[in-house]
């Protein structure tokens, strides 16, 4: 029985991190694209300020989304939609569905008709800089993108229920590849860097539509329908209303947090938005690739696993990948504050991006990657509290959180400029990661929290040392290509494959289990 049992779990942690795998090769499409996307913006647009006000007018509409979206709404949606489809069936689970995409609908056309109302008599009737003019003006093409960008979250939580994650995925792809040709092909029509932020906004907006209209196909082939249904009292919906309001908070002091970051970075002057936004791309690359990757492939089994009432399970599994995540992400944070400079030369050093934006940019991308390993273990820490339908905790840890990421916002910004914005934001996150693992230690007793610090520390000191010797490398490495480009590119290759092998060679002298874990799982069928 106990040998059937570990068979069993060993079976679903396979499928876990292929499941995880799959969205992570995904994610990493996705993530090369946005690479060549914010590549050919940046020659476009450098740090300049009309790209800070596009880029602060793209924030707004993101941040819905993610609050209504693909954060408060799925970690909502996903458990009760798993509960329901077990205990009533398919059709019923599609029924809150057809509720839920109905509210969402109203909900959301009418916010996106007041604040067009309120943008258009704000630009009629205020006197504003120029700078907030435009973000106004670029305010009212994006934010429509949310209403699609809504349905697009919704779609994907339904087909991540039903163990389909392929092609919810390439919803990020999507919108890259249109970015990519918008930049190249439709923003030269206009003549001045604000004309061509109108024409890129209009493009992403676009991009919503495309995204949108992706997820039919897989929906149809699962049987469902898009339906209008005005069932609001459903019992159901009553679970979902009591756990997304606490949700919607919970993510909304992230958020804000975000937008609190980008408002104060106007006060910095031209740069500063843009160097945060480049800084925080190149973060969110790793990040994307696995951290996020694991915590959407694991808030389904999860929430099997509390319907269940497996506690042990889901303690073993939060465990389990937590340590797997960390030994991407911790090597991966450390080559970036080791090679900052040289990576970001090699992507964004060109045309209207110069010396000054590299050395602004690598600051954000140093400060921003300390926090690297709290963001992605908030993800699955927050999906483990959601999946025991507790919101309460993760909102008020949050909250205190962006408390102390405003104060430090303010001692910071001023010395350290834009990289004391991102120090904050890491600060924070850390904070807040710490104290999710210390709260949900109190509420499921046994997270096995010395073995995950045991592995974590092993990682770290082999990132460290990782790192140190990519840095050797690179610096020592001579090369003559013909140009100053391809000789960085070379440079960034040899320390880059070096350091995997350093990496792999110190993971297994210092006996790092889950590199055997992942190894076993992708190196076998």
């Amino acid at each position: 029985m106990e040998q059937t049992r570990h068979s069993a779990k060993a079976k679903a942690r396979k499928h876990l991190l292929k499941s995880a795998g799959l969205i992570g090769v995904l994610t990493l499409m996705s993530r090369v694209m946005g690479l060549v996307r914010d590549i050919v913006s940046a020659k476009m647009f450098g740090t300049s300020g009309p790209w800070d006000a596009f880029l602060y007018a793209f924030t707004v509409p993101n941040f819905l989304r993610r609050l209504v979206g693909e954060g408060a709404l799925s970690s909502a949606f996903i458990p009760v939609y798993i509960e329901v489809l077990r205990e009533k069936g398919r059709e019923e689970a599609d029924r809150v569905a057809h509720i839920v995409s109905t509210l969402l609908s109203l909900f959301l056309g009418a916010l996106v008709l007041l604040v067009l109302g309120a943008t258009a008599l704000a630009l009629r009737v205020g006197e504003f800089p120029e700078k907030i003019r435009l973000t106004l003006s670029l305010l009212q093409i994006l934010f429509p993108y949310i209403l699609f960008l809504a349905h697009v979250a919704l779609s994907m939580g339904i087909l991540n229920c039903h163990r389909h994650f392929f092609t919810p995925s390439l919803s990020p792809v999507i919108l890259n590849v249109v970015w990519i040709l918008g930049i190249l092909w439709v923003c030269p029509i206009g003549g001045d860097l604000e004309a061509r932020a109108h024409l890129l906004a209009l493009t992403v907006l676009f991009s919503g539509v495309i995204q949108l209209a992706v997820q039919f196909f897989p929906l149809r082939g699962l049987g469902y329908r898009m339906r209008l249904a005005y069932d609001f009292y459903h019992p159901a919906l009553k679970k979902i209303y009591g756990l997304i309001l606490p949700a919607i908070m919970g993510f909304a002091v992230t958020q804000v947090s975000i937008l609190i970051d980008m408002t104060l970075a106007f006060f910095l002057g031209d740069g500063a938005n843009s160097s945060l936004w480049y800084g925080n791309r190149l973060m969110q690359f790793p990040l994307g690739l696995f951290g996020i990757a694991m915590g959407t492939a694991l808030l389904p089994s999860f929430s099997e696993q509390a319907a269940q009432r497996d506690y042990e399970d889901l303690k073993e599994t939060l465990s389990f990948s937590l340590r797997t995540t960390f030994l991407i992400v911790i090597p991966a944070s450390c080559g970036l504050i080791f090679l900052k400079t040289p990576i970001v030369r090699v992507l964004f050093e060109r045309g209207n991006f110069d010396a000054v934006s590299t050395m602004r940019t690598a600051n954000t991308v140093m400060f921003y990657s300390l926090g690297l390993f709290a963001y992605s273990g908030q993800k699955m820490m927050t999906s483990a509290f959601y999946a025991v339908q507790d919101t309460k905790t993760p909102f008020l840890i949050s909250s205190a959180c962006v408390l102390v990421d405003i104060v430090l916002n303010l001692i910071l910004m001023w010395p350290l400029r834009e990289g004391g914005l991102a120090l904050a934001t890491s600060v924070s996150a850390i904070l807040n990661f710490g104290l999710q693992i210390f709260f949900l230690e109190k509420k499921v007793r046994g997270l096995d929290l010395g073995r995950l610090a045991i592995s974590t520390l092993k990682i770290t000191v082999a990132s460290v040392l990782t790192g140190l010797a990519a840095l050797w490398v690179y610096s020592h490495a001579n090369f003559s290509l013909g140009s100053e480009l391809a000789d960085g590119i070379a440079g960034l290759s040899a320390s880059i494959a070096s350091a995997l092998a350093i990496y792999a060679v110190l993971c297994a002298l210092f006996r790092v289990e889950e590199l055997g874990a992942v190894w076993k799982t992708f190196a076998r069928p």
